[in-house]
């Protein structure tokens, strides 16, 4: 059963906690992190804040493969949270 936004938002949150409280993420986090934010992207129903958190996620994961640093976290969680599909 595929998987639908609010799902890949919940797993996208989820992964993005446990690294802020681990201060680190294994390659398949990585991995499954950029696969999130593509498939959300491409997603028509985003709204302008999530479109930008998730390019900003997508855009460091891919650069520097470095856990994120906590404030960005916590901000991008926020959006997360906060966004309502439809």
């Amino acid at each position: 059963m595929p998987m639908n936004s609010y799902d890949k938002l919940g797993l996208l949150t989820d992964i993005l906690k446990n690294q802020s409280s681990e201060q680190y993420m294994t390659k398949d986090e990585y991995e499954q992190i950029n696969r999130l934010t593509q498939s959300l992207i491409a997603d028509s129903h985003n709204d302008p804040n999530l479109l930008q958190a998730l390019q900003s996620i997508q855009q460091l994961n891919v650069d520097n493969h470095q856990p994120f640093v906590d404030q960005d976290v916590n901000q991008w969680i926020e959006i997360l949270d906060n966004t309502s599909l439809t």
